[in-house]
């Protein structure tokens, strides 16, 4: 693995200097006990998570040595050669392990299934739960949870299903997911989402989860979110489709949209109330980039540390991708990157 990212970054850096045994050679720094974790399947997010994992191999910093796991967790869905060759050559762990046996329609069930197995079968201090539609421009030095932290994660972008009370039209589903899950309402304490700046009872975005392993809490939120499915909880009565990271979501899975997310929440305020909320320099909504206040996008903006871009690298929204903006995160060299690899499909 070192001689692959050393060639990776000689190919991006052509300026980085060899290893030498010389007493000012750059001291290499012990990668942290860390695991990142994402879902790859044939298609879209085959690509989508080939970049991500190789975005971390090149610009998280202290991190990029740190364990890689990719999963396949439904069938149905398999990988092309070239994509285990290049899991191979980055030297991702990867599991076609069929775990998602019963949401097999809701792609985002895979991810709550991943992160459960790997929190069961892989020790780690830390583990980083990701969607596949993301990518890391720098060193995400808040993965380093502070003593006082066990979970760090960001607000859900917009309301959405979320609550704001009981006269909200969506209270109804989280009380009845408290009430099959064993948790009091009354713990889920009031945050705000970050577009739309609402208050709600907490809700996070699923694409970014970082999480002390020993807790168990992503096998607590494995086993909320597939007993209300089996208790056929759905935070909408009836769905629309709309775009996603890997595609058009058809109305049957609209219905479950949200769903594994609002479990999530129940998993981490029944374990812990030691949560801290990241930067928005993390797990930054692309694709909302022009309903962020101005003012304060301006501010973040250009130091965005972990991205989450949807299905903006797809060939029909890449000329409108903010991302390539002048103002924007991209160093020249992540700028040639991204070029270079995309479109995605």
């Amino acid at each position: 693995m070192v001689s692959l990212l050393k060639r990776f970054k000689r190919a991006l850096h052509p300026r980085l200097p060899e290893a030498t045994n010389n007493a000012s050679a750059l001291t290499v720094t012990p990668a942290p006990d860390l695991g990142f974790v994402a879902c790859i399947e044939g298609g879209v997010l085959e690509a989508q998570a080939l970049l991500l994992f190789e975005s971390i191999r090149l610009y998280t910093g202290r991190f990029q040595n740190c364990a890689l796991y990719a999963l396949s967790p439904r069938a149905g869905h398999p990988i092309s050669k070239e994509a285990r060759r290049r899991l191979d050559e980055l030297g991702v762990h990867y599991f076609d392990t069929i775990l998602n046996t019963e949401s097999p329609e809701y792609g985002s069930a895979n991810r709550v299934a991943a992160a459960a197995y790997i929190e069961d079968m892989r020790r780690h201090e830390t583990l980083v739960i990701l969607d596949s539609d993301t990518l890391f421009l720098g060193e995400p030095t808040a993965f380093i949870l502070p003593p006082h932290v066990d979970v760090a994660l960001r607000p859900v972008d917009v309301k959405g299903i979320s609550t704001a009370g009981a006269k909200d039209g969506c209270d109804t589903y989280w009380r009845k997911l408290c009430q099959c899950c064993g948790v009091d309402y009354d713990d889920l304490p009031w945050r705000e989402s970050f577009v739309d700046r609402q208050p709600i009872k907490a809700n996070y975005n699923g694409g970014l989860v970082v999480v002390r392993g020993r807790l168990g809490i992503l096998r607590r939120w494995a086993d909320f979110f597939f007993l209300s499915m089996r208790q056929g909880l759905r935070p909408h009565a009836d769905g629309l489709s709309f775009r996603a990271g890997a595609g058009w979501v058809e109305p049957a899975v609209a219905r479950l949209w949200g769903s594994n997310q609002a479990a999530l929440s129940l998993a981490i305020w029944s374990a812990s109330q030691r949560v801290e909320e990241l930067s928005p320099r993390y797990n930054y909504p692309l694709h909302l980039h022009h309903q962020i206040d101005p003012v304060f996008a301006q501010t973040i903006f250009p130091h965005l540390l972990h991205v989450h871009y949807h299905w903006l690298f797809a060939k029909d929204a890449l000329p409108l991708n903010p991302l390539f903006l002048p103002d924007g995160p991209l160093s020249v060299v992540q700028r040639h990157w991204l070029r270079s690899a995309t479109p995605l499909v």
